[in-house]
């Protein structure tokens, strides 16, 4: 649940706002792997577990953060490029093409 916490502070934006508001800016809270390992490792030895394995499951956790980071931006492409394809079809049904008048043609006319 950290590891997932993490990724979404960082890629949804939290972390920048945060940081733009307190004007300041680190490194460890702009980075998902960073935040994540640090923030896991913090956990583990505030609840007391062995040192060694505690840097393990946190490199772990980092890794994992790298993948669910690679898994969220794909989904944000997709949505986007679903967005786009609804939000283009719904404006050319609502603003169809104007016609020009009888007579007048238009630019590709022929006389």
């Amino acid at each position: 649940m950290v590891t997932i916490s993490c990724v979404l502070f960082v890629n949804m934006g939290l972390s920048e706002a945060i940081q733009n508001l307190l004007h300041l800016k680190l490194r460890i809270l702009s980075c998902p792997k960073c935040l994540t390992m640090w923030t896991c490792l913090a956990i583990f030895l505030l609840h007391r577990y062995d040192l060694v394995e505690s840097i393990a499951v946190s490199f772990i956790c980092s890794y994992l953060s790298l993948w669910l980071t690679l898994i969220y931006d794909g989904l944000s492409a997709l949505y986007n490029n679903m967005y786009e394809l609804f939000t283009e079809t719904d404006t050319a049904k609502d603003n169809p093409p104007a016609e020009t008048p009888a007579g007048t043609g238009g630019p590709d006319a022929v006389s």
